[in-house]
């Protein structure tokens, strides 16, 4: 269906420039008018009602810049076809459309200048009152295809259409003084605009830096990750609060910044290395990292006088989870006896001194909901992670199969959980997401397709669920849940159980749908492997309450730093 879309929208497009063309060689005025008029609106109504189609039509077809300066160049021709004799005309309407195609150029340029400064300008903020700068707005992509330009692209051609009909071509010289006209006060309007708003980057810099300062932050989470990982920042919101210490965010990437405002925690995006070593005032002790992204997290890292630790996202069996990487900081928190027995083995290089285990991070509760009429299974592949080397996902190789083998269980309602950051490195499994999503939503029922974000909630009423080796395996053991998942592919059950231990406690999925079928048939019968998950469960996580080991574990850390700050201060 996608495919048959991309088909009729290229062949569409093809058509219209193609009567362009005839029209503005011949000329017919009228005809020219009308396929313009088709085009324009075709690509305006594609690129707000269907974005990801008109890309895929061009990627075929011709580049969507090119094609709009085609339709101005054969303007031009139209003019000089029409009249041969009248050379001052057909200047001007050279000059018209030239000009139409730099101000198109142009207003974008701007529009996403002011944008920019709008959103902050070098730098952006959240929750933090900047004096003397205005609080940034959230920003939004600059449409390629201007709808203001586009309509007044057309305001020459049907000039032209009218002088056809009357024989006279006044309106279309009219129509180019006008264009002409219009580009140039619009470009001055916005050159004045820009002016007005403009601000000296380290100007701004220096004012984030000074309310950074005037809140003295303590701890700071710093955050680097592609889109949809912002959950990793979420998932510490609560327990950064609940400090009551000064705290603040710090993130590499500006698409997180919309979805942490108003988290009750001030958020700063640091696009520089620079711009990290600024900000970190002199009240910084500790500095906590969600995610081990270490070539974007060493420029903090580097920073001296403040404490580092590696906090990550969630307990898993990932590779991340066990890099020998983490010894660049001086301690790592872990979840409980498992995370710390991942980085047992002398190549890590991470002594047992330095993993300190502080129990789970987890979302709040999901709210009660009534119970559904079916016994619920959930199928929550993981996102394809940020290299293949370490791309455990099952949804683009295996998702297809799973899914379809649980929406053919009459007896079950399927909820279908992906990753928030699925598809943001890959975009092929970003459309196999969506093929997926479409897939639920033509099944019907009481079959569904959540955000990431209540992924708990399904699995509080679960009774089955298909995971990847990812922290979705191990709340899948907090709630009790019985487990299967895909096997990596190359890898026999003793080598799965060997690297990731976790996946002892569930199902390995490998001939589809049967392994499917069995696994589910027992995790609603027999279920041979709640010993086994229990036993997980135990290893899983420390005991105790995780808001208190955490408070404690930071107030511990942030007192070695001060006592390293006050032994390194020299003695006067």
């Amino acid at each position: 269906m996608r495919r048959m879309r991309r088909l009729v929208v290229t062949a569409a497009l093809g058509l219209a420039y193609l009567l362009l063309l005839i029209a503005a060689v011949v000329p017919l005025p009228i005809l020219f008018f009308i396929a313009a008029v088709g085009a324009v609106a075709l690509e305006q109504v594609l690129s707000r009602r269907a974005p990801y189609l008109l890309p895929e039509a061009l990627s075929t077809g011709l580049d969507i810049r090119f094609r709009v300066l085609s339709l101005d160049v054969l303007t031009a021709v139209l003019a000089a076809n029409l009249l041969p004799d009248r050379g001052a005309a057909v200047a001007l309407a050279i000059v018209a459309v030239l000009l139409l195609a730099a101000g198109r150029d142009a207003a974008g340029i701007f529009a996403r200048r002011l944008q920019w400064r709008r959103a902050g300008g070098p730098v952006s903020w959240r929750n933090l009152d900047v004096p003397g700068l205005p609080a940034p707005r959230p920003t939004r992509p600059v449409p390629p295809l201007d709808l203001p330009f586009s309509l007044l692209g057309l305001l020459i051609p049907l000039g032209y259409a009218i002088g056809s009909v009357t024989d006279r071509y006044t309106a279309a010289i009219i129509a180019q003084w006008v264009s002409i006209a219009v580009v140039v006060v619009f470009l001055a309007a916005r050159f004045v605009q820009y002016l007005v708003l403009n601000r000296p980057d380290e100007a701004v810099r220096e004012a984030v830096r000074a309310a950074i300062e005037q809140h003295a932050p303590e701890v700071v989470l710093h955050h680097a990750g592609r889109a949809g990982t912002v959950e990793q920042v979420l998932l510490w919101v609560p327990a950064l609060r609940a400090l009551e210490r000064p705290c603040l965010v710090v993130v590499r990437e500006a698409s997180h910044l919309d979805a942490l405002t108003g988290c009750g925690v001030p958020v700063v995006w640091s696009p520089r290395s620079q711009d990290v070593e600024l900000f970190m005032v002199a009240s910084v002790d500790l500095a906590l990292y969600p995610s081990n992204s270490t070539n974007i997290n060493n420029h903090l890292l580097r920073v001296p006088g403040i404490y580092d630790v590696l906090v990550g996202h969630g307990d898993s069996d990932e590779p991340e989870s066990r890099s020998p990487l983490a010894r660049m900081y001086d301690e790592v928190w872990v979840a409980g006896p498992a995370g710390r027995a991942r980085y047992a083995y002398p190549v890590s290089g991470v002594p047992d001194a330095k993993v300190k285990e502080i129990g789970p991070i987890r979302p709040p509760a999901p709210p009660e909901r009534p119970a559904p009429t079916k016994p619920t299974v959930v199928y929550a592949p993981t996102w394809e992670n940020v290299v293949d080397a370490v791309d455990l996902s099952s949804l683009a190789r295996q998702g297809h199969r799973i899914l379809e083998a649980l929406l053919a269980r009459q007896d079950v309602r399927t909820i279908f959980v992906p990753a928030a950051p699925t598809g943001a490195r890959v975009p092929a499994v970003h459309v196999a997401m969506l093929e997926l999503r479409a897939r639920v939503a033509a099944a019907g029922a009481e079959h569904a397709t959540w955000p990431a974000a209540r992924l708990q909630e399904a699995l509080s009423i679960a009774s089955f669920a298909v995971v990847d080796v990812a922290p979705e395996l191990a709340e899948a053991v907090r709630h009790d849940v019985p487990f299967a998942l895909a096997a990596v592919p190359g890898m026999d059950d003793a080598a799965m159980a060997a690297e990731f231990p976790t996946t002892a406690a569930g199902a390995l999925l490998r001939d589809l749908p049967a392994d499917v079928f069995a696994a589910l048939d027992d995790a609603l019968g027999e279920d041979v492997r709640a010993g086994a998950r229990l036993e997980l469960g135990r290893r899983l996580d420390a005991t105790g309450d995780f808001a208190a080991r955490f408070r404690s574990a930071v107030d511990e850390a942030i007192a070695v730093q001060r006592r390293r700050r006050a032994f390194a201060r020299p003695s006067a």
